[in-house]
Order: structure tokens, then sequence, then C-alpha cells
């Protein structure tokens, strides 16, 4: 049985060349047996291609056109669900200029659950990933369209008494809240001597939250011409662009999967036992914390 392979292909560089590169493309694709589907997501200044494949990503016409093109730049990024690996490769002028391939456990850390939910007009409100550090003790890492925080939830033993605490822009938890599991409210503080992240833990958090963000968020303030497939595309689909927002090619999967996505979309691969750390985290820190005056 032949494996699905997801992979999206994009064509960048100089502008004039694009649409008969893509005419090129058409050309080379159609000539070839390809089981799967292939999407277009073109954007004012590059292409992106869509595919959902199996038996192999056809490379070969996109080798061919980039040898007719090699003032263009093709990236290919692909996940191999059913292999367990992912990979990405750059091509230039019908050579190879970088390739690699990982194990998908270790590139996408799929053992961490994420929730991630968006607003109607394609706004974030909350982006979320974590792991059980120990039996008592979750680290996470969470955004909205606006701010972002490290986090660390704390359950007291034999009790559903709930501790969460939070960053707020330094290497230390500064923000604190005390809740239970029972009760709708959270009992908030500024913490007057913020508790310093040991290193170690800084680091895997940082790394984290990294790998997050390259999986699902671009940023307004990121280098214009790696954002502007984003911005064409936000402004095609009628979506509000904020200071983070969630790639228009993850969006496109939740639409797909999604009955009303008028309501908003809502990512998630929360276990029954997790869900309650996500619960604690919009009841504090997304809606617990005092608006600045």
């Amino acid at each position: 049985m032949s494996l699905l392979i997801h992979a999206t292909i994009t064509v960048s560089g100089d502008e004039s060349l694009l649409a008969a590169c893509d005419a090129r493309i058409r050309l080379l694709l159609a000539e070839q047996r390809i089981e799967g589907e292939i999407g277009e997501h073109h954007g004012a200044g590059a292409l992106c291609y869509d595919l959902k494949v199996k038996g192999g990503i056809p490379f070969p016409a996109f080798v061919e056109a980039s040898q007719e093109f090699p003032a263009l730049k093709m990236v290919a990024e692909w996940v191999n669900v059913d292999a367990g690996a992912r990979g990405a490769a750059t091509i230039i002028g019908g050579r190879l200029t970088a390739h690699n391939v990982d194990k998908l456990a270790t590139a996408a850390r799929s053992a961490r659950p994420i929730h991630v939910a968006v607003a109607g007009d394609g706004r974030l409100e909350l982006a979320l990933t974590f792991f059980r550090s120990n039996r008592d003790e979750w680290l996470g890492y969470a955004l909205t369209a606006e701010r972002d925080a490290l986090l660390r939830v704390v359950r007291v033993p034999e009790s559903d008494v709930v501790e969460l605490f939070a960053t707020e822009g330094g290497a230390e938890w500064s923000l604190h809240w005390r809740s239970s599991l029972a009760q709708s409210e959270c009992d908030f503080e500024t913490m007057a001597v913020p508790q310093p992240i040991d290193k170690t833990v800084y680091r895997e958090l940082e790394q984290m939250a990294q790998g997050f963000v390259a999986e699902w968020i671009w940023f307004m303030a990121g280098p214009r011409e790696e954002i502007a497939i984003e911005m064409e595309r936000f402004a095609r689909y009628g979506y509000t662009v904020a200071d983070a927002n969630v790639r228009s090619a993850r969006l496109h999967t939740m639409q797909q999967e999604s009955s009303q996505p008028e309501d908003g979309l809502e990512f998630s691969t929360l276990g029954p036992d997790e869900t309650w750390v996500k619960d604690i985290v919009v009841r504090c820190w997304l809606r617990g914390l005092p608006e600045k005056t």
C-alpha cells in the first residue's frame, strides 16, 4: 500500500517569472501519473502548491521547471505520518541546495498536546502546548494575538487546588494565580519577588516555544518578504491581521475540518486527562489577568 504524503512546495523570487513558471509546472505535472490531490494557494509574491499524494512527491516536474527558471527558489516541506518522517528541501537552478529528513516524533514533538483556537475573523484567541514535567507539574507555552508567556501549572497533591505561574517578558515566574478545578474564579497576584526559572528548564521551554511557533504561527513584525504570502492570503480571506497569527495553511486545514468555520476554528490533540490544564490557562492567564490602567 502506498503511503500518503502531505507536501507544500513554495516557489519565490523574481515576480515577473512566476506566471510562466506556474504554467510550466502545471504542464509537467499533467504529464506525470499522480495519485492524489494538488491544490494551489498562490499569492502575489510566490506560488504555493499543496500536495496530498501517494507514491512519492513529483519532484522531477519541479526540478525540470527549476532548471528552466534558475532565478526562482523552490522550497519543499513534507510530512509522511505513516512512515513517521518529515523533511524539507530547497531547489535552485535544478540543483538540491539543502535537504534534511527527521523522525516525525522528534521534529514535531507529537507527544506534546496542542490546542489552537481562532475566532471567526481569523484572529488568534489561544495557541497552547505543554508537557508534564513530573507527577504534579505541567510546563508549557501559550500565546494570543497580542501576547505570549511560558507557563507552569502545579496541582496541589491530594486536592483539586491548582496554581498557575507565568512569565511576563523575562526568564522568571512573575505572575501567579490560584484556583481549583471546581471553581470558576482565580485569585491573581503579581509576585513581589519573581522566581528565576532554572536554566535547563528555561532552555527546554524556549526550544518548545520556538518549534511550536515555527509550525503554527507567523508574526506581523516578521521580514516582509517572508510574510508577504500570509498577508495576501489573510486579505483574500478577509481575516484580521494581528501581532501573532496562525499560518494560513493551518487555517485552511482547520476550515476544511469545521462544519461552521464562520463561528471560529479549533484544533486540539488534548486527551481527556489534559483538558483541565487548558481550562486553567483560559480561566486564569487568558481571562484572569487584570487590564493595565
